[in-house]
């Protein structure tokens, strides 16, 4: 049996992810060099297989590193479930916070997440809080929370998406029952350039795209409208005055709700996903051991 190391798997797998040396050695911290010199030993271990054709221009996987790579990903994977639980354990109680767009964000999932975590570790918590409406993202960069539940796409370099919790959240737009779009069976994003629409608030530039994009189909330009708001009250009571719309999703309109607002799908945009996300350079054991939990039960 091959004398193999974890770290030269986990630098094969990084570099068949990126097919590119600079790049792989940014993300692990090494030089290019390191990173040539573990793959290279690697291959030797392996009986002298190569795993990757490396031209001045190109890296790609051959087909015993494509074979390789296709085997390691969920051994790898599993394996580092089993010693990030063994690390927590060792650790003693832990305390995972994490941060919710609202009370209506994939909640099945991790409500069962949370009560299988804290059954499975003895000592161990989630807290919850919100994240405000102008900086989703602002707690988990100042480490005031250890995990956010976010709308997708989310693309950004010192965030990783974990598993998701909820994957098809149909597209709705929010009027008061006296706007002229309230009657509407269903609506596209065409019938939006007519009116004033809230702009996506505290969303990144991708995921403020995928909830209203700043063109129609036909190219006209959204008339967005920065309103705001402090909380989902003051939102509703904005939109019962009828002074404009709101793109979101369901689950958001299910939840909160007014008598004069109503919710109208939005036919032509995909469905929405939300997903727990952290810190790319956090080590947490904690932190990891809920999200295993929690992809464990996405994935069922």
């Amino acid at each position: 049996m091959p004398d193999v190391e974890l770290r030269e798997l986990r630098v094969f797998l990084v570099l068949a992810e990126e097919l590119h040396f600079g790049r792989t050695a940014g993300r692990l911290g090494l030089t290019t060099s390191r990173v040539s010199q573990t793959v290279r030993a690697l291959e030797r271990k392996l009986g002298g297989q190569q795993l990757f054709r490396r031209t001045s221009r190109v890296v790609e996987l051959t087909v015993a590193g494509r074979a390789l790579h296709a085997e390691l990903v969920p051994a790898v994977a599993a394996l580092e479930r089993v010693l990030r639980t063994a690390t927590f354990r060792g650790a003693g109680p832990g305390v995972v916070r994490v941060g919710l767009l609202n009370a209506a964000s994939g909640v099945d999932v991790l409500s069962r997440a949370i009560e299988r975590f804290e059954a499975a570790y003895a000592g161990a918590s989630v807290q919850l809080s919100t994240t405000p409406f102008d900086d989703r993202l602002g707690p988990l960069r100042r480490r005031e929370v250890d995990l956010v539940v976010t709308r997708l796409p989310l693309d950004q370099p010192d965030i990783v998406v974990g598993p998701v919790l909820s994957a098809a959240d149909q597209r709705v737009v929010m009027v008061g029952r006296t706007h002229p779009l309230a009657g509407r069976a269903d609506l596209s994003v065409e019938d939006l350039a007519d009116h004033d629409v809230r702009r996506p608030y505290g969303l990144t530039a991708e995921a403020a795209e995928a909830t209203c994009p700043a063109r129609t189909p036909s190219g006209r330009q959204i008339r967005f409208v920065d309103a705001a708001v402090d909380d989902n009250a003051e939102l509703l009571y904005l939109l019962a005055r009828g002074r404009l719309v709101h793109p979101t999703v369901a689950p958001f309109a299910e939840h909160f709700q007014h008598p004069d607002v109503v919710a109208i799908p939005l036919r032509d945009l995909p469905p929405s996903s939300c997903a727990l996300a952290g810190l790319r350079d956090v080590e947490d054991p904690a932190r990891d051991a809920f999200v295993d939990i929690v992809d464990a039960l996405s994935s069922a």
